[in-house]
């Protein structure tokens, strides 16, 4: 119990490290770059995000202390039966809600940089971004409409009776919120994917900017895969174990693992803006030292002469 305990806050500790660390570099490497609606939207999105993931890993938290506290007193096998009280299923009702929105949010954050992009994609991709656009409005809706609706009363979703209905943890709640979410990622992965070939050729991609490419494609593929696995674990854990507690926890902990990739995978390509402004500002510097060597040995020359000439 205490491994896991202690493997869950590692957990919640690095993700929360990294949305800081990456939000706070990401938009300071992009602070210059020129303001459009879309670039506003995918920075706003990206900003709530990282807000709600701060809210969530603090009821997360606060859940681990309480499981814990009730661990000392009562033993391993006291916590499922003291810990699910309405007002830990209540928490984790706002919790499963904050998930499914940071998850499309950060959807929204790319498909607004996709957007801020239009121009240069070929018409083809540019209809996909459309529909893919409006695919994953519609099913965030959908999804959300699912979680607050399909329990009713929604009381139901934190009631510790025999008329307990937890919507995520209900068979058309993951299939319709799992479906959508990974056939929306898979979408907005083919996106790139088909403007890689362009951007080749239009701005010149060296052998090593593609190696990038394909490890930022790896990040967000394994965040699919997370979700892929988060619902098998979970489905497995509803259809045949029948412990509420430890759907939770499977649903939390791949939820977490599903959005540190899909944070990482949105954050990693502004590393390579930073990079060339590095390199470039390098450059001018040392150009610049190079420029005032000559000037100081051309004006020692000259000195040179002129004292010659006075004797």
């Amino acid at each position: 119990m205490g491994n896991r305990v202690e493997a869950f806050i590692a957990l919640v500790v690095v993700l929360v490290a990294v949305v800081l660390v990456g939000t706070v570099g990401r938009l300071w490497i992009l602070r210059h770059r020129p303001r459009t609606f879309a670039v506003n939207l995918s920075d706003c999105a990206f900003l709530l995000f990282g807000v709600l993931m701060m809210m969530a890993a603090g009821m997360a938290f606060d859940g681990v202390d309480k499981e814990l506290k009730i661990e000392r007193a009562y033993g391993v096998k006291g916590i499922e039966g003291r810990l699910l009280t309405p007002k830990y299923l209540k928490e984790f009702f706002v919790i499963s809600l904050f998930c499914t929105t940071q998850v499309w949010l950060l959807k929204a954050a790319f498909l607004g940089y996709y957007w801020s992009l239009r121009e240069t994609l070929s018409t083809k991709v540019r209809m996909l971004l459309y529909v893919v656009s409006v695919y994953a409005t519609v099913t965030y809706l959908g999804v959300i409409s699912i979680q607050l609706g399909y329990c009713r009363p929604m009381s139901r979703n934190w009631s510790t009776g025999s008329d307990q209905c937890i919507s995520v943890q209900t068979i058309p709640g993951m299939v319709a919120q799992q479906g959508t979410n990974i056939s929306s990622d898979i979408l907005i992965l083919l996106i790139p994917l088909l403007t890689i070939g362009s951007f080749r050729s239009n701005y010149g991609l060296t052998r090593k900017d593609l190696y990038a490419l394909a490890f930022v494609f790896g990040v967000g593929i394994v965040s699919i895969i997370a979700s892929v696995v988060r619902f098998t674990q979970v489905y497995n854990v509803v259809v045949h174990s029948n412990s509420s507690l430890l759907a939770i926890r499977q649903t939390i902990v791949w939820a977490l693992v599903e959005k540190l990739f899909a944070f990482t995978a949105f954050c990693l390509p502004c590393l390579r803006v930073f990079y060339r402004k590095r390199h470039s500002a390098a450059y001018m510097d040392k150009e610049s030292s190079g420029s005032q060597v000559t000037s100081i040995s051309s004006g020692g020359s000259r000195s040179g002469s002129g004292l010659e000439s006075e004797l």
